[in-house]
Order: C-alpha cells, then structure tokens, then sequence
C-alpha cells in the first residue's frame, strides 16, 4: 500500500479502490455504537480494502477524518489524515487508521472551536473538547499502540471516536446558537 500526498489532496496509487458514498445525518449507522474488530480481522485483506477506500474517500470528499460508519460500515475504524501547510492546520495530520480507539484525557484544559462533518454537509457548530489527550488503539497492522494528541489533532480524534459511539458534533454542541451554514459564515467573516 503507497499514501502520497498531491496538491494537498490525499491520493492513493492503488489500482481499483473506489470512493464510498458518505453516510448522511438520519441514517441509522450513524447512531449505532460500532463492532470492535480483532487483530486478525483488522489484518484481512478484506479490512485493508476498507482502509484504503476510507482514505479515498476522506481526500475526495475533503475530510480531515472518516469513521466506518460514515461508510456505511457498522466497524470500530477512523481514518484521519491532512497535509502539511492548510489553512485548516498548518502543521498537518500523519496519515493515521485507528481500530477500537479509547480516549484518556490528559489534564482539565478544554477547548472550543467550531466543527463540521462530512455526514452534515455545510453545517458548522462550536464544540467544547478535551485539549490534550492519549489515544490508545490497533493500527493497520492489528497491533496495539499509544500516542499523544493535542489541539486541533486531538478534536479530530475525538469527533472521530464519537463517530464510532453514536455520536455526531451536534450532540456535543451547548445548545444550537452557534449553528451556521458555511456560505453565510464564509460572508460574514
């Protein structure tokens, strides 16, 4: 398997991995709390297959992050990823497949900032999350492993792992007065 990064797109040079459709607010997957997978499951070719398609998909539909239910998946499986030098995060995501995740929060320190997901098109909110944080889980090799996350990186493995819960950011908004379309928020500043 070869990632590459191309013109701040995500590309994968695999022959034959197709672009899922994403999961829209209202389906029932998305309120599901996901199937953990086993070391050798994650390890199928079956699951590799996924993996890959995940990530194409995540590029095309300019996501930072997809979880399997957003690919109509009932698997405990995000994907996240962004390159360098975005105005999103100027510093980028590592290319990161995570299987069964659990979060430790690391000290008190919240933050808010607004979110949006690819299963809520257009829509932007403001979420309060943890600010710093341990993520434990299986990579893509169904090996077991930990690692540090903060700011920005750590909001993504949270909204992620929510997916992965039944959860979307709107269930993690203090109300709904921050609730925007993009294109209005995008005109106003």
């Amino acid at each position: 398997m070869l990632w590459i990064w191309q013109n701040d797109r995500m590309s994968a040079k695999i022959v034959g991995v197709g672009i899922r459709k994403v999961t829209q607010l209202g389906h029932p997957v998305l309120r599901k709390t996901l199937r953990r997978l086993t070391p050798e499951e994650i390890r199928s070719a079956e699951i590799q297959r996924l993996i890959q398609e995940m990530a194409v998909t995540m590029a095309e539909y300019d996501g930072v992050g997809i979880a399997g239910n957003q690919v109509g998946e009932d698997l405990s499986v995000f994907v996240m990823g962004l390159p360098k030098g975005t105005k999103r995060h100027p510093d980028g995501i590592a290319l990161t497949v995570v299987f069964n995740p659990v979060i430790r929060p690391i000290g008190d320190d919240f933050e808010e900032d607004w979110e949006g997901c690819l299963s809520v098109p257009e829509l932007r909110g403001m979420v309060r999350r943890h600010k710093k944080l341990e993520l434990i889980g299986y990579g893509p090799d169904g090996k077991p492993f930990k690692k540090i996350y903060e700011g920005f990186p750590a909001r993504v493995v949270q909204h992620e792992t929510d997916h992965l819960n039944g959860l979307v950011y709107l269930d993690r908004m203090d109300g709904l007065k921050t609730l925007a379309y993009m294109n209005e928020m995008g005109r106003r500043g």
